[in-house]
């Protein structure tokens, strides 16, 4: 490892030695020292207390071994107690040779006696933990201080003038006073203490005022002699605290430097080690790169933080602003692209696993969005009324309770609503529509708008175990549930909003019940006519507009031209973006922006179509996060129309995708790995985005504990010999089973409530 060239080479002095007038201007300290280091002025302390134990450890301990004390510690503690012993001796000889001379009064002695005693017992037995104990060596500075205060008290009390005036005894006037003495152990104390200001300070503070009451009170001296010693002993001890100031704030700052430099030159710094993180197999390109800007912009902070120049340092804060713009560009650009390389080779994903992401989330096509700026109008202002239709056309009061759940409460069953109307979609839309005034906001027929969402509920196939209208409705509750609870929605227009209701009723308009893959390598017609790209998408998208040009069923023909290009933007982008084969583009591009850039807003057009597409990505998919019994109830519907996408790939003696073979397909491990590597990530970043407690229980928990009951009953279903009768059979294996013969049952006709 490179050496700090604050450490200096064998024969430099230690940094600490470094602080003296002279060396420390010599080497420039003063000229180029920063006001920003993290210390407290007042009390020459670190912000950080791991940087106080390590200046600690730096001062007392050898830079090797932290077991072994360092020599110049070792050398103070030699001076100090060198001097230290040769005091008490003499003074316990004199004071001795005195007593037994009868030269001085028992009173006296005893007093004397008692605190030379205390002091070397106290000083030995600090000596001996220090060099028994090694890391007694952190407090030494607190005990060295009740040493020191010790001594000031015996200097200060035990003066032969004080101890006269204490016991009556006559006045000596050739008594000297220890004032000499006060001055050397200040000095001594400095030494042994490193510089300490906090306790020099103290013990100068309390010695001056202990001395100036004893003398003037005890004493028989003129008030002139004693205030004469006094300042004398004042002016000595001042220059001793500022010098011990200037000295340990010096120290401190080299330390820093010292430290930081170090980290700085690390030869294995931790941005070279490999990612442990396994979710880093999902990461796009881009997510990696700005990942790697960041890091060079702390490497940057942090050799800034050890150099000493200010034209340097201030090019070095010029660098990383400009490297923050390179940034913003990247991650606002189109380059998020997965990498299929690194994810296939990853050994640690099941197989099957990796086959499926594969087949359903890489299909990937880059578009650029233009941005803008628009007028904040919030959806606040909008006052709610309460829907009349209900009452009228179904006599219902319980109808109308399990509506006014909906994007209000997570446990809202689209199921109840549609076996009590024998609709989904038009009603939930009808309610909606009622409650936020959007007819009147936007001078629409309500013929018009039930029309509109009559039709649109229609062009969802009765047929589909899946993707139908009973879907299309429970994943706007989803998404206005995330708007709600998320609080967007005083972010919203009425514009906005309405534009979420019809993107999300019209995300899957006239799905096939198959996938896109499906659709590309069987050469259907419409794979054929939207180029391979995005073909469901692009198509759900045409057919919700095709349906709204209908005579009679336009919503949109009173809305200005540019609240229609806005509104037609915001429903096709929506849309467009619930295409898996984007998922890690799109799961990329947004977590750049929503969390590592945090630079997304609301008050932006195209920042709120990022934002409100996800929303509804995540409610397309958000059966996963619903309570278990609705979770299981759609999880038998999306894999019985799974099975028939297979059933039909057999019959063409087309290969069969990935869990749609109804014969050999382990449903608890493919819901377990589709929660694991598709839902769980994308709700962990869009949680993160909304940050709201509420959505964070009933959604990303729920979610989390669903796949952990996944895995459980395959865990089960693995330790189990499966056999014909064994009874081995839940409630969603029993629905899955029967879902050929029972799904389109329920969703044709309603059952009883």
């Amino acid at each position: 490892m490179r050496r700090s060239h604050l450490e200096g080479g064998r024969g430099d002095p230690p940094y600490f030695r470094q602080t003296g007038h002279a060396i420390y201007s010599v080497l420039g300290h003063e000229e180029h020292e920063s006001i920003c280091f993290p210390i407290n002025p007042n009390f020459i302390s670190y912000k950080e207390k791991v940087l106080n134990q390590k200046y600690l450890e730096s001062l007392c301990f050898h830079k090797h071994n932290d077991n072994n004390l360092s020599r110049e510690y070792k050398n103070n503690l030699l001076i100090f107690y060198l001097f230290l012993t040769c005091y008490l001796v003499i003074s316990l000889a004199t004071w001795s040779l005195l007593y037994n001379s009868d030269k001085i009064k028992t009173g006296p002695f005893t007093v004397r006696m008692i605190f030379l005693t205390m002091i070397l017992v106290m000083s030995y037995t600090v000596l001996y933990f220090i060099w028994k104990y090694h890391h007694f060596a952190y407090y030494t500075n607190l005990f060295f201080g009740i040493l020191g205060l010790l001594i000031m008290f015996y200097l200060v009390l035990c003066d032969e003038n004080v101890l006269s005036g204490m016991f009556g005894n006559d006045y000596n006037p050739n008594a000297q006073t220890h004032t000499l003495a006060m001055a050397c152990f200040i000095v001594l104390l400095r030494t042994i203490t490193y510089d300490n200001f906090f306790i020099i300070v103290g013990i100068s503070f309390i010695t001056m005022i202990l001395m100036l009451g004893c003398f003037l009170t005890l004493t028989s001296l003129s008030p002139i002699a004693v205030l004469s010693d006094f300042f004398i002993l004042v002016i000595f001890f001042v220059i001793q605290i500022i010098e011990s100031h200037q000295a340990e704030m010096r120290a401190k700052q080299l330390f820093y430097r010292k430290i930081k430099e170090e980290e700085a030159l690390d030869p294995n710094p931790s941005f070279l080690e490999p990612e442990k993180n396994t979710q880093n197999m999902f990461n796009s390109e881009i997510e990696v790169t700005v990942g790697a800007i960041d890091k060079i912009k702390q490497n940057i902070k942090a050799a800034a933080t050890v150099i000493m120049f200010k034209d340097v340092k201030v090019k070095l804060k010029n660098a990383t602003i400009e490297i923050e713009k390179i940034k913003r560009k990247i991650a606002h650009g189109d380059m998020f692209m997965f990498n299929v390389d690194k994810f296939s080779e990853n050994q640690e994903m099941d197989e099957q696993d990796r086959a499926f992401v594969l087949q359903l989330c890489l299909d990937q096509k880059h578009e650029k969005t233009q941005r803008g700026a628009v007028r904040r109008v919030s959806m606040l202002d909008v006052q709610e009324k309460k829907p009349e239709f209900l009452a009228k056309s179904y006599g219902m009061e319980e109808l109308e309770t399990v509506l006014y759940c909906v994007g209000v409460n997570w446990k809202f069953d689209i199921w109840f609503v549609y076996q009590t109307t024998g609709s989904s979609l038009s009603i939930v839309a009808k309610y909606l529509f009622q409650k936020w005034s959007l007819n009147e906001t936007f001078s629409i027929q309500e013929e018009v708008s039930d029309r509109f969402f009559q039709a649109l509920e229609r062009s969802y196939h009765t047929q589909n175990a899946y993707h139908n209208a009973c879907h299309a409705a429970d994943v706007l509750h989803t998404l206005l549930y995330f708007i709600i609870r998320g609080e967007l929605l005083q972010t919203l227009t009425p514009l906005d909003t309405m534009s979420c209701i019809v993107a999300a009723l019209g995300h899957d308009a006239e799905h096939p019940g198959v996938t896109n893959r499906f659709l590309i390598n069987n050469r259907d017609e419409l794979a054929l006519q939207y180029n391979d790209a995005g073909v469901l998408e692009n198509m759900h998208a045409y057919k919700t507009y095709s349906i709204m040009q209908k005579a009679g069923q336009n919503i949109f023909q009173n809305l200005s031209n540019e609240d229609y290009v806005k509104c037609r933007k915001l429903i096709i982008e929506m849309i467009l973006e619930t295409d898996m084969g984007r998922h890690f583009e799109i799961l990329g591009k947004f977590n750049t922006r929503a969390n590592n850039l945090a630079d997304l807003s609301m008050e932006n057009h195209d920042d709120k179509i990022i934002i409100l597409s996800m929303g509804l990505k995540c409610a397309d998919i958000g059966h996963s996060a619903k309570i278990p019994e609705l979770h299981e109830k759609w999880t038998s519907f999306v894999m019985e129309e799974f099975f028939k996408q297979g059933d039909i790939e057999k019959a063409k003696g087309m290969p069969v995708s990935t869990y749609c073979d109804r014969d050999t397909t382990d449903v608890y491990k493919s819901q377990a790995g589709f929660l694991k590597n598709i839902c769980i990530p994308l709700y962990e970043v869009w949680c993160k985005y909304l940050h709201s407690e509420e959505i964070n229980v009933n959604c990303l928990e729920q979610l989390k504990n669903n796949y952990r009951s996944w895995e459980e009953k395959g865990r089960q279903r693995r330790l189990t010999p499966f056999a014909s009768g064994s009874g081995f059979e839940d409630s969603a294996s029993r629905r899955i089973s029967l879902a050929s013969n029972g799904i389109q049952k329920e969703i044709q006709s309603p059952a009883a409530t």
